[in-house]
C-alpha cells in the first residue's frame, strides 16, 4: 500500500513536470519593411511553432509598411494557423503602419505598447494618381478605383473576421487615418494595451478567443518563451531587401564599373562596382523592380556624362535630373507605403550623383584630355640642340639626353631644333624659326 502511494505521487509529479515543460509560447519579430524574406521567415516559423507544440505565437511588430504580396502571405499564415497568433506592436515608440495595420487586423489578439501608433493604410503608387477625384469624391481613374476598393474590401473583411471596428478599418484605408495606442483601444481596433512582454503574458492568461471555430483559453502561468529567429542567410538577404539599399547598390554598381572602364587598373572602383552589382541582382530577385525605371536611371547617367563632353548649356543636365527622378520614383511600384523610395532619399541621391559626375568624372576626363608630358610622347614639341654638323642624320641633345635626329637638309652645330615626331628611336625634327 505504501509503495502504491509513493508510486502515485511520483507519477503525479512527473505528469505535472511534463505539462509544465510543454507549456511554452513562440516569439517572432517583424522589424522593418514587409518583404518576401520577412514573409518567408514568418510563414515558416508560424507553421514550425505549431508543429513544435507551442500554445500560441507572439509576433513583435515594428514596421512602416511594405509589399502587398508579402503582407498577404503573412496574413494567410495567421488566418490558417493551428494556434493563436498575437500581434504586439512593440517596443514603445514602434509603429504598425500600412501593411502593419492589416496584419494587426488579422491577428487573433491585437495588442499595442504605450507610445505606438497604427493606421495610414491607404495604397500609394507613383503609377497611380489618387488625388484626382470625381463628383462623388472617389478617385477619378478606373485603375485607382480598382486598387483602392480592393484594398478597402480586404481591410473590411479582416475586421469583420476578427470582430474589430469595421468603420475604422475602412477609414484607415480610404482616408489614411492613424491613431495612437489609446485611440486604437477606445475605437475597438486592438484588444488591450501592454507595457511590455511580461505584462502581455499576464494579461493573456485565461483570455478566451475563437480559434477556427473552436473556443480557446490562454493559460500563461509558468509558461516559457521560445524564440524563432531568422537564419543567418535570411538576415543577410533581408538587409539587402530594402528599396533604398537596392537603389544605392545600383548607383554604386554603375559608378564603380564606369570608372573602371574609363580608367582601367584603378581596381578599387571596379571591385566595389562588381560587388554592388552582384548584391543588386540578388536584391531584385527578392523585390521586383520596374525595368522602365531602371532604364531611366541609366539614361540619366548617360546624359550627365554627355554634358561633360558636349556644350548643351545645361539641357543635358536638366534632362538627366528629370530622367533620374522619374526612374527612381517608379523603380519600385508597391501599392503600400514603405515599399518604395522616399522622396527625401531620391533628392539626396540626385545631389550625390551630380557631385560625383561633375567632380570625379570630370577630373578623369580632363586627365585623359591632357597631353602627355613624360615618356616618349612628352618629347613632341620639345626643343633640342645639334651636337655637330650633319646632313639628314645626326646627334642632338634634348632634356640632356642624346638622341639620333633626322632632318631633310643641312644642320650646323648649335642649331636649335624642334621635335616634330618620333620614328622608333629617332627624332624627326625641324629647325626652330
Amino acid at each position: 500500500m505504501k509503495k502504491s502511494i509513493i508510486l502515485s505521487f511520483m507519477l503525479f509529479f512527473t505528469a505535472v513536470s511534463a505539462l509544465s515543460a510543454d507549456n511554452k509560447y513562440a516569439v517572432m519579430e517583424l522589424s522593418g519593411s514587409v518583404n518576401p524574406i520577412v514573409a518567408e521567415y514568418l510563414t515558416e516559423s508560424i507553421k514550425k511553432a505549431a508543429d513544435d507544440g507551442n500554445q500560441f505565437i507572439v509576433i513583435q511588430m515594428d514596421t512602416p509598411g511594405g509589399l502587398m504580396d508579402s503582407m498577404r502571405e503573412i496574413i494567410k499564415s495567421i488566418l490558417t494557423s493551428e494556434i493563436p497568433v498575437v500581434v504586439y506592436t512593440y517596443p514603445k515608440g514602434a509603429q504598425a503602419a500600412s501593411a502593419g495595420g492589416f496584419i494587426m487586423l488579422a491577428s487573433h489578439v491585437a495588442v499595442m505598447a504605450p507610445g505606438t501608433e497604427i493606421g495610414a493604410m491607404h495604397p500609394v503608387s507613383p503609377m497611380l494618381d489618387f488625388m484626382k477625384k470625381d463628383r462623388q469624391g472617389d478617385p477619378e481613374g478606373v485603375m485607382e478605383k480598382k486598387v483602392l476598393n480592393d484594398t478597402i474590401a480586404y481591410a473590411r473583411s479582416l475586421a469583420q473576421k476578427r470582430g474589430r471596428n469595421v468603420d475604422w478599418a475602412v477609414d484607415a484605408v480610404s482616408r489614411a487615418i492613424s491613431n495612437s495606442y489609446k485611440e486604437a483601444y477606445r475605437a475597438g481596433v486592438i484588444d488591450f494595451i501592454a507595457e511590455d512582454m511580461t505584462d502581455l503574458i499576464k494579461k493573456l492568461n485565461k483570455r478566451k478567443i475563437d480559434l477556427n471555430g473552436t473556443p480557446f483559453i490562454f493559460k500563461t502561468e509558468n509558461i516559457r518563451e521560445v524564440k524563432y529567429l531568422m537564419t543567418w542567410k535570411q538576415r543577410m538577404v533581408n538587409k539587402i531587401a530594402d528599396p533604398q539599399i537596392i537603389f544605392l547598390l545600383f548607383i554604386l554598381a554603375i559608378a564603380g564599373i564606369s570608372l573602371e572602364f574609363k580608367n582601367p587598373g584603378m581596381l578599387v572602383p571596379g571591385i566595389i562596382g562588381g560587388v554592388s552589382l552582384v548584391l543588386f541582382l540578388l536584391g531584385i530577385r527578392i523585390i521586383p523592380i520596374n525595368v522602365l525605371g531602371l532604364l531611366l536611371v541609366v539614361l540619366a547617367f548617360t546624359l550627365f556624362v554627355l554634358e561633360l563632353k558636349f556644350q548643351s548649356y545645361g539641357l543635358l543636365t536638366i534632362g538627366g535630373i528629370v530622367s533620374f527622378f522619374l526612374g527612381a520614383t517608379i523603380l519600385f511600384d508597391s501599392p503600400l507605403p514603405g515599399g518604395g523610395i522616399p522622396m527625401s532619399s531620391i533628392i539626396a541621391m540626385i545631389i550625390v550623383v551630380l557631385a560625383f559626375v561633375f567632380l570625379v568624372v570630370r577630373s578623369i576626363i580632363n586627365v585623359h584630355r591632357t597631353q602627355a608630358t613624360t615618356g616618349r610622347e612628352g618629347m613632341i614639341g620639345e626643343e633640342g640642340i645639334a651636337l655637330s654638323d650633319f646632313t639628314d642624320i645626326g646627334k642632338i641633345s634634348v632634356h640632356g639626353e642624346i638622341w639620333n635626329a633626322e632632318f631633310p637638309g643641312d644642320v650646323k652645330k648649335g642649331d636649335k631644333l624642334i621635335v616634330e615626331q618620333i620614328n622608333g628611336m629617332t627624332l624627326v625634327v625641324i629647325k626652330k624659326q
